[in-house]
């Protein structure tokens, strides 16, 4: 059989760097070739399952409407129209007479680059995009992962017209990743700051704290953070994939890890690095400077005698496109902060990762960004589960994955497997995860 022949071929009258983007996602996600031809009499000719995506029906073929978003340049404030299509809401409307009744590559173009993110917005106290300010928030759909929804949809309604038309099932993966913003609680902050928490639990008369400070800053009993080696336990008895970020920034109000120089943190970062992909979190005031990024990863990379591709922004604090450019712009390989800090859901309306665009520049980079759908942070302070109810939860949203494909990447801290304090009994939420999706 000649090999192109099993490609869908689509019919544009011009292919743009949009069109080259979002339809090698969504293909990506189908898991079949394509190939664009701007000749009619080929299109006409051509036997195999096909479509034109245009902003007019050519004859009877099967027909998705351009609305006009990916011959654009540039970005301009609009908010889409929207419709319902097999009980999902849908952007883009289109008449009647299309096979769709929406535009599809504009609707998953839009959510996927976060357009809406580059227009302008009131930020939250740290300068940050609100999940509250989104179509996706508004719409009450940030819960699921809509394009890839529309996908599924889409194959159905589109094998429907080629009976010998397959398409495989959508991939899985499932890879936790530990955020490691503090690695202990109490020890190893040296004197000062162990004198100046001793007296703020005093101030507060909070002796509480100050008895489990004297508990563990000062014998040798293990910090109730440190609780590395039962990752490491797990992972043996798991053999999952998994994914560590540490920050290496100096201390702040809002970066209040133990500094570089203190060996018990070092010694955590390479024991845990033999057993994870090793990655940065990129400290809170440092978030949009270029410099300062590149010398913290230096700094990691000195700890692990290794190159660091893989980063998360410290509190989200990331910014559409100025953030992502400074990654692409120093090579690094993929963004893991691709998620609203005070809400769990799909920011950019997928499971899958996927190359990042600049609408600034109109460029596809080499910039990989991994959707993070949930953290244990979600489940416990937003919206305040119990362990048993966390666990529903996490099930809920891995079998959702699992079905539309995609990655499922949950956000773990080292606290929770700590059993201290506001993490009692949490534990079991993340073993109970590995039961569920490591095998």
């Amino acid at each position: 059989m000649d090999h192109d022949r099993e490609k869908i071929l689509i019919f544009v009258y011009r292919i743009t760097a949009r069109m080259r983007y979002i339809f090698g996602f969504l293909f990506g996600i189908l898991g079949v070739p394509f190939r664009f031809t701007t000749k009619l009499e080929e299109f006409v000719a051509y036997n195999g399952p096909k479509f034109s995506y245009t902003s007019a029906r050519l004859g009877n073929e099967f027909h998705i409407r351009a609305t006009g978003l990916l011959e654009e340049k540039g970005v301009r404030n609009r908010i889409p129209d929207t419709t319902v299509w097999n009980d999902l809401p849908a952007l883009f409307p289109a008449p009647q007479n299309a096979s769709l009744p929406f535009d599809l590559f504009s609707a998953a173009f839009y959510l996927l680059t976060r357009y809406e993110e580059y227009l302008p917005f009131t930020p939250d106290e740290h300068g940050r995009f609100p999940h509250e300010q989104s179509l996706a928030h508004r719409l009450g759909f940030l819960d699921r992962p809509l394009i890839d929804l529309w996908v599924e949809a889409f194959k159905k309604t589109f094998a429907a017209h080629h009976e010998n038309l397959s398409f495989p099932a959508p991939p899985f993966k499932f890879r936790p990743l530990l955020s490691v913003s503090i690695s202990h609680l109490f020890k190893h902050k040296g004197l000062v700051r162990q004198i100046g928490g001793l007296l703020d639990n005093l101030a507060h008369l909070d002796f509480k704290h100050l008895r489990y400070r004297l508990q563990y800053a000062f014998t040798r009993k293990r910090d109730p953070y440190d609780t590395f080696y039962k990752f490491i336990a797990l992972k043996k008895q798991f053999r999952h994939d998994w994914a560590a970020f540490f920050p290496v920034s100096p201390f702040s109000d809002y970066d209040r890890n133990l500094p570089l120089t203190r060996p018990a943190y070092r010694r955590v970062i390479k024991t845990v690095s033999d057993y994870a992909d090793t990655g940065l979190i990129i400290s809170y005031h440092h978030a949009y400077d270029a410099e300062r990024i590149k010398q913290e990863r230096k700094a990691l990379e000195n700890i692990l005698h290794k190159p660091v591709q893989k980063v998360r922004f410290h509190y989200y604090r990331q910014r559409l496109p100025h953030s992502c450019q400074i990654l692409y712009r120093e090579e690094f390989g993929e963004d893991f902060s691709c998620g609203y800090p005070k809400a769990p859901g799909f920011r950019a309306s997928t499971a899958y990762p996927f190359p990042f665009y600049d609408l600034s520049e109109e460029e596809i980079t080499g910039l990989t960004v991994h959707p993070i759908v949930l953290t244990d942070y979600h489940l416990n302070f937003i919206l305040g589960l119990s362990p048993e109810e966390a666990i529903e939860t996490v099930r809920t949203v891995g079998q959702m994955i699992r079905r539309t494909g995609g990655y499922f990447q949950p956000v773990f801290h080292n606290s929770i497997l700590s059993e201290f304090e506001e993490w009692k009994g949490w534990s079991q939420v993340y073993v109970k995860t590995l039961e569920m999706y490591a095998n």
